[in-house]
């Protein structure tokens, strides 16, 4: 009975220390993972390695582009319309001088041909007044008088009404031709046609509207600046060059800046800036197109480019220092740029001999300030 009590006793003892190594193993690893995260575990946070550089602004605008000419033309002449050109419709593109429609002319051939009857007869009696002036003044010297002629014994009054006389026939004719050229309505330049206003036959008196034409070559747009724009727009701004996107981003020409900026609009409270397409450079754009315009700003020495997701909604910047642990920068000024902000380096207090920053590209609301960390270089595109 004793030895059946021994055996189970040492039983017992046995499976006790079982479990209890069993327990130790366990814990063991347990306690290593915990040691180890304890001293190996950093948030990683990314980084994109930046520098100090100088950084061109653009100053965006937009506006709607416009004919430099829309006119209405009208005619000069009375009379009915005898002939239209297909090409006289809306829509159409039509050269300069092109000939649009023919007004009956024929009395104003008549009339042409009067002045030039007038002309005629104004240059034979100037040519009559001068010979008669010539014998006068022969006649005069036969005499053997000593005194010199008078003007009327010269018939000088006379020659000058000639003069005067083909003068004004010179004139008459000029009007006579000028007015029967208003019988072939023209274009004044290459331009598209809005709307026609008159039809084939139809009886037109002068000053009587025809067609609206607007300029297909010469275009131009205004665009409105706020305060801070005008003061971030390049100081030479006159005359200068600048591209013109469609509203999908396309180039589509180059403009000049031609004037404006010197009165605020009375509505908008913004500086007006006129702007001319230049034709040569004019690759897409045309009239009415919505467009965006990127003026060159001023330049900016030793400013960081960066996304915009590295600036935090207080306007912070957070930095890796080379210790590999946070820093929180508030830049002065922050200007906004192609979807970038651009602000000044760090003070020279601040760097520590920094050329080129680690600067955390999404920000947490959980960055402090001297908190470790394991920098990870995040590659973007600028």
């Amino acid at each position: 009975m004793r030895e059946k009590l021994k055996q189970a006793l040492l039983l017992l003892t046995a499976l006790t220390l079982f479990v209890w190594v069993l327990s130790l193993i366990d814990e063991a690893p347990s306690n290593v993972n915990e040691v180890k995260k304890k001293s190996y575990f950093l948030p990683k946070v990314s980084y994109i390695p930046v520098s100090a550089a100088e950084q061109q602004m653009s100053v965006i605008a937009y506006g709607e582009l416009q004919p430099k000419w829309d006119v209405i033309l009208k005619a000069q002449v009375n009379g009915a319309i005898n002939y239209i050109d297909p090409l006289f419709e809306p829509g159409s593109l039509v050269t300069s001088r092109k000939v649009l429609m023919h007004i009956e002319d024929s009395s104003y051939i008549s009339e042409k041909v009067t002045a030039e009857v007038r002309l005629a007869e104004a240059e034979l009696q100037l040519v009559q007044a001068k010979k008669k002036t010539e014998l006068a003044d022969k006649h005069w010297k036969r005499s053997g008088i000593n005194k010199p002629p008078s003007y009327l014994t010269l018939f000088e009054p006379q020659l000058k009404i000639a003069e005067k006389a083909l003068e004004s026939a010179h004139h008459q004719l000029s009007v006579a031709v000028n007015t029967l050229s208003y019988t072939r309505v023209k274009t004044p330049f290459k331009g598209i046609i809005i709307e026609r206003m008159v039809g084939l036959g139809e009886q037109v008196n002068q000053g009587q509207p025809l067609l609206r034409l607007i300029d297909h070559q010469n275009l131009h747009l205004s665009v409105f600046l706020s305060e801070m724009q005008w003061q971030n727009l390049q100081e030479h701004w006159l005359n200068s060059q600048t591209k013109v996107f469609s509203s999908t981003g396309d180039f589509i020409a180059m403009a000049t800046l031609a004037r404006g900026g010197h009165t605020l609009d009375n509505e908008t409270r913004q500086y007006s800036l006129f702007l001319e397409v230049n034709s040569e450079q004019n690759i897409t754009a045309v009239s009415g197109q919505f467009v965006q315009v990127r003026m060159l700003g001023k330049k900016l020495k030793n400013y960081l480019s960066l996304p915009e997701s590295a600036l935090t909604r207080e306007g912070n910047v957070w930095l890796i220092d080379q210790q590999n642990t946070l820093r929180s920068y508030q830049p002065e000024t922050i200007f906004y740029q192609n979807k970038r902000v651009l602000v000044p380096e760090p003070h020279e207090n601040e760097s520590q001999g920094q050329k080129i920053w680690q600067v955390a590209t999404t920000p947490l609301a959980s960055f402090l300030a001297g908190k470790k960390v394991q920098p990870t270089e995040l590659k973007m595109e600028k």
